[in-house]
């Protein structure tokens, strides 16, 4: 009997812990991945600002040959945008030729273009990244007031600093998510889904598992490339967007 009652009491843990589970999975996590309707004029816009990040990375890439303190740091950069669609400023990873952890390319656009125009913040802005802001690129481009960030490939390790900040753990006795809140996207271009793609394919073959390394492969350069040829030969689907793509086509001649 004591055996049967014990088998019991842990059938009930069991059927609790898992409802438990999935109750504040409901009710924590789930509203945190929540992804909001956009337009399809807005899903182009999208499309053509990833695609110039890409091109702004690839036209400044540097191969895995170059020694480190040659180098200027990463494969990796973003792209800022103001409220009229109009690209304004762009960073590169960096961290390399300053000798500086904290020269990411977010940081470098956002810091770059509040010094150039002497902004408080970027109330409306949107930033496009190659790759999803770690957990520092976040805090920034949080405490800046950006509206949206549409990132260009997954991070695996660093991944999901926005949704940390936005997650609200109360319900189990924990903390309020962050005040602002930052809609952050994964580009619906296919080259998003090419990179994180090609990139597993490196953490199954390769011993050296790192990002950085991966964006000095040819894999990675093809990709950028072939994101680069596309963003100059785009095909713009609603009128509403010529102007704009027009606009995002001479900024990249601007520095070619």
């Amino acid at each position: 009997m004591r055996t049967n009652n014990f088998s019991y009491l842990v059938i009930f843990l069991f059927i609790s812990a898992c409802t438990g589970a999935k109750h504040f999975t409901k009710e924590i996590i789930d509203p945190v991945f929540a992804q909001k309707e956009i337009t399809v004029i807005q899903q182009e816009l999208d499309e053509i600002f990833s695609l110039l990040t890409y091109a702004i990375v690839y036209h400044h890439w540097q191969p895995g040959d170059i020694r480190r303190d040659k180098r200027r740091g990463y494969n990796i950069g973003a792209l800022l945008v103001n409220p009229a669609n109009e690209p304004v400023f762009y960073g590169l990873n960096c961290i390399n030729s300053t000798e500086n952890a904290t020269q990411h390319g977010e940081v470098r656009s956002i810091t770059g273009y509040l010094d150039k125009t002497k902004r408080f913040n970027l109330e409306g802005f949107t930033i496009y990244t190659s790759l999803e802001p770690c957990v520092m690129c976040a805090g920034m481009i949080t405490m800046t007031s950006v509206k949206r960030v549409v990132y260009g490939q997954h991070d695996v390790e660093y991944s999901k600093a926005f949704e940390r900040l936005a997650i609200d753990t109360r319900p189990i006795g924990g903390f309020a998510p962050y005040p602002r809140v930052v809609i952050a996207q994964a580009s619906s271009s296919k080259f998003c889904g090419l990179l994180d793609k090609a990139y597993q394919d490196f953490i199954a073959n390769e011993t050296e598992k790192m990002l950085a390394r991966f964006l000095t492969f040819d894999t990675a350069h093809e990709i950028f490339k072939n994101a680069t040829n596309d963003f100059l030969s785009y095909h713009v689907k609603y009128p509403e967007n010529i102007k704009i793509y027009e606009n995002a086509l001479n900024y990249y001649k601007s520095f070619q």
